[in-house]
């Protein structure tokens, strides 16, 4: 169930997205109650969740421990000095906490570096692969937390990666790509797959879809959840007539407008503070301007009819990332596909936030449910 921890809409997903999987354990809860209380800024966001991840460390509770370094790494900067030693505790904590008795952590060829990644077989006879990566700003470490919500699936193997501008690839500078297939075709080729099920998370709802239009070795696609533009993230919590503004602005060549614009509402609004300083670091860009021409390369415009896979929509009325129109939209562009499925989350079903924060369970039966489906 998602939990109303505080009333900034980024802040309490957030805690709602890595605290997840402590709903049901009330003295979590209560700490997380009392610390929601001292959350006011990035500041003391950082200070709250560090000193309670500290606390669990020092008593081995290595996995909520983990949680709560994740949370104080989450808004820090890319240039903020703590950045790095939180996010190595979060790390060190993480895989404390986990049996890796059946993974195997791989380094898998991409440009002039390697992209992270590991293999995770629940038996030696899966004959599938399920290719999984994130989005906007998941870490590898996530995308293994997740794997643990699927319904049995022995048959599966699941091959996880963080490509460019995720974890450990932002710390290479190495740009986040609106042409996915070209990592999603290192793994295969990695792999030595000759076809594979491919999902992406959050913004990687647009990555896997991107990816499948030009990789015919995708047989399965899974939009957990959509994302038709980066775009449609970045507006939705804007005022419209102030994006109509920046639209103009940005076609004459008014820049510096837009840098003056953003820059200044950012001091104030933490949702827009955390979208441009988090693209500013997956993109290796450094203004408001810059970092919205990047945003525009990130849509399914003009390449829907490539996408001929059997595909999973998935979306939810109270996403605060994707507009719900979305979903109709896409179902009608997608006129080449094998098969469509369209799931639609609410409040009453469960799982109507992003990603279906606060039901992932439910979505990840109907993951699977469309996996095995024919198969």
């Amino acid at each position: 169930m998602f939990k109303n921890y505080h009333k900034n809409e980024q802040f309490n997903f957030q805690m709602n997205r890595f605290l997840e999987v402590y709903q049901n354990e009330n003295d979590v809860q209560e700490e997380v109650k009392q610390a929601s209380l001292k959350l006011k800024d990035f500041e003391s966001w950082y200070k709250v969740w560090f000193t309670l991840g500290k606390k669990r460390e020092n008593k081995n509770e290595y996995a909520i421990a983990s949680c709560y370094y994740q949370l104080a790494e989450f808004f820090l900067s890319e240039e903020d000095e703590r950045k790095l030693p939180v996010y190595n505790l979060f790390k060190d904590t993480f895989y404390k906490s986990i049996d890796t008795s059946q993974m195997t952590f791989i380094q898998i060829p991409y440009e002039n570096t390697f992209m992270p990644g590991v293999i995770i077989r629940n038996n030696k006879q899966t004959k599938k692969t399920l290719i999984i990566h994130g989005g906007f700003d998941s870490y590898l470490e996530e995308l293994i937390r997740i794997v643990n919500l699927f319904e049995p699936l022995d048959e599966y193997q699941f091959v996880l990666f963080e490509g460019p501008g995720q974890g450990e690839m932002i710390r290479k500078k190495v740009p986040m790509i609106s042409n996915w297939e070209k990592p999603v075709t290192a793994v295969l080729d990695y792999c030595n797959l000759i076809k594979a099920d491919l999902m992406g998370m959050s913004l990687g709802g647009y990555l896997c879809m991107r990816a499948a239009a030009f990789e015919p070795r995708i047989e399965k696609v899974v939009a957990f959840d959509i994302m038709y533009s980066m775009n449609d993230a970045f507006k939705n919590k804007l005022d419209p007539k102030q994006y109509q503004f920046i639209e103009s602005a940005l076609k004459n060549g008014n820049e510096h407008q837009i840098d003056e614009l953003l820059s200044k509402e950012a001091e104030l609004n933490i949702d827009l503070n955390f979208k441009l300083s988090k693209g500013y670091a997956i993109s290796n860009t450094h203004k408001p301007s810059e970092l919205l021409k990047y945003i525009s390369t990130f849509s399914l415009e003009g390449i829907e009819d490539k996408i001929t896979q059997e595909v999973l929509l998935m979306a939810g009325t109270e996403d605060f990332y994707v507009p719900t129109n979305r979903l109709p939209f896409l179902i009608n562009k997608l006129v080449n596909v094998k098969k469509l499925e369209a799931i639609l989350y609410t409040e009453r079903s469960g799982g109507a936030e992003h990603c279906q924060v606060g039901n992932k369970k439910l979505a990840f039966t109907d993951i699977s449910a469309f996996l095995l489906k024919d198969r």
